[in-house]
Order: C-alpha cells, then structure tokens, then sequence
C-alpha cells in the first residue's frame, strides 16, 4: 500500500511540474484539498446574555447572530429534558439561562441549531439529580433557580454570591414582594430592546420594581457557582444589600439600617 501511495504521489507531482512548472505549487494544492474542516474554539464566560453569545459566534465565523437567537426562539431536535416553560411568549431569548457557559469546539459555517444543541446538551450534563431535588425542596423549579441565579450572577461578586442569594430568598419569602433589582432593568434595556419590537411585552415581566416576585425568566446565561449560591443560600436574615466603589458589600435587615448603609457606602 505504502508502494502504491508513493507512485501516486510522484504522478502528481509530475503532473504539477508540467501543470503549474513547479512541485511547490502542486503540494500547497494538496495541502488544501486534504486538509479538513476548519475549527475554532469559542469562550462565553459566565454571565453573557443569548445576544452576546450571538455576538460572539459571529465574530468567528460560527455563524449570524440572527440565526442563533432565531435557533435559541426555535429550537429543533429533541429538547425534552428542558423544564416545562409554560410562559414562552413573555421571554424575548426562549433559552436564555440554558446556553451553559463554558469553551465550546465549533466548525466553521456551523448549524445554529447545532451550536444550540450542544450548549443544551452541556447544561444538562452540569444539572445534577441533586440539584433538581434541592430546588423541590425549597419549592421551585430549576427554571425558577436559574431566574435567581442569573440576578445573583449580575449583582454578586463570586465570594458574596451566596449572601446577595439570601437576600433574594428572604424576599421571595413574601407572596406580594417585589426584588426592586437594578440589573433587570439593565438586562431589558441593554440586551432586550435592541432586538424586540415591542419592549413593554417584557418590561412589566422582566422589570424587578415592576413585577411581583422573579422575572419571566433568567437574565443571562449562569455558571454553577452562581446556581449552588440559588440553591444554598446563606443562613441570614438580609433584606437589603448595597456596594461601593471597591465592590464591598453592605447587608442590612431593615431599611432604615439600609438607608445609612447607602448614605453612607453608596457614592454613585
């Protein structure tokens, strides 16, 4: 065999010398005809939006960003392991919070329902049988975890992750409580309204002053450090919460205890 790829291999290169009038130009054809698909690696840290994400598969060639949030509105195949999301039509990205951040392989021109797929596909190999039992415990589901893991991904640095959760917790705890979190107002004006028609479908769905307990769905797409601080809270009894300039945080169980954080911590 070895023999047989050698004469053919001197055949073309003969066939190139009088083709092209040098063995240099036949062998860089070669190099391109037998070559495979291209590849690239693609990072999306934890707490990107599905635009972003889109953003970033197009600057590399993965494919549009309109054809991703097209497949992330539709997706195709077998998606019978996501939750049942009974409230489709009041998210503006359908699996926004399912798009499981991390290093992902991709060809080049490739499927947006592919790229779809294999970022499901990662969520669910990350979302333990413990989780899941852990959110029944507390009384939700993992969509409802992912939604108060994505606002902990955009208000918490990674150490106070799991205080700023107990804030979100001991709020939740009251049937007509509102969150009244910055970041879902951010999220809508930032990543919702460049990309809808319409921005009042979801502003009074997705607003936190707005809407009683959590938005229609998560705000950006979270890793497991912010989904154990969902489910794993600490033991507090916060309310309130509230940063400086350093990203210190402050806590508070009463406003009034949190009016004199912000005067005095908060110079925004």
């Amino acid at each position: 065999m070895k023999k047989i790829i050698a004469v053919l291999l001197i055949g073309l290169l003969l066939f190139g010398l009088c083709a092209c009038g040098s063995p240099g130009n036949i062998l860089e054809e070669l190099a391109v005809t037998t070559a495979g698909p291209q590849t690239i690696r693609v990072t999306f840290p934890e707490g990107l939006t599905a635009p972003e994400y889109g953003q970033l598969l197009e600057e590399n060639g993965v494919c549009s960003q309109d054809a991703f949030l097209d497949a992330v509105n539709n997706p195709e195949g077998d998606t019978s392991f996501l939750p049942e999301i009974g409230n489709a039509d009041e998210r503006p990205f359908l699996l926004e919070g399912y798009l499981f951040p991390d290093t992902y392989e991709f060809y080049l021109l490739t499927s947006p329902q592919t790229v779809v797929k294999k970022m499901l596909v990662n969520y669910q190999s990350k979302i333990t049988d413990e989780y899941r039992a852990r959110a029944a415990e507390l009384g939700y589901t993992m969509d409802e975890i992912l939604r108060i893991a994505s606002i902990i991904q955009e208000e918490a640095t990674t150490s106070e992750m799991k205080n700023v959760s107990s804030v979100l917790h001991n709020r939740l705890k009251n049937p007509n409580g509102k969150l009244e979190c910055d970041v879902t107002i951010f999220y809508l004006e930032k990543y919702v309204k460049p990309y809808v028609e319409d921005i009042d479908v979801y502003t009074e769905k997705y607003n936190a002053y707005k809407c009683v307990g959590l938005p229609a769905g998560p705000i950006t797409n979270v890793g497991i450090d912010a989904i154990e601080a969902a489910l794993y809270p600490a033991d507090t009894d916060y309310f309130f919460f509230v940063t400086d300039e350093e990203m210190n945080f402050y806590y508070a169980v009463t406003y009034q205890e949190h009016l004199a954080n912000v005067k005095k911590y908060y110079k925004k």
